[in-house]
């Protein structure tokens, strides 16, 4: 697949561009803007900003954690973000196949 920005070729089916990192498809994944459930230290906003944004999760664990150190005004953004972005949802349950075991009826004495 060709790159109509930097014209490099890329693997079919890909989705953005391996050299300039453009979209390659009409519109971008629609990521959701929630806290983490896995993978969280405290309330799971840093861990969700990350994926929300495709960005190292270190460096905005990082970049928080010198706001909150500067001026407190990163602990503030911390709490209202907490407060104002919901809980990722519960992962389904995956269908469960019957239990197809054969068991034999106890042997009577």
């Amino acid at each position: 697949m060709l790159c109509p920005y930097c014209r490099t070729e890329n693997a079919d089916g890909a989705i953005r561009c391996a050299a300039c990192t453009s979209w390659l498809v009409d519109r971008p994944p629609v990521r959701e803007w929630t806290r983490a459930r896995e993978g969280k230290l405290i309330a799971g906003v840093c861990r969700g900003l990350a994926n929300r944004f495709g960005l190292p999760i270190a460096a905005v664990r990082v970049v928080f954690l010198l706001s909150a150190a500067i001026g407190l005004w990163g602990l503030l953004v911390y709490v209202a973000l907490w407060i104002a972005m919901p809980l990722e949802p519960l992962p389904s349950p995956a269908a469960t196949p019957p239990d197809t075991r054969v068991t034999r009826p106890p042997e009577r004495v």
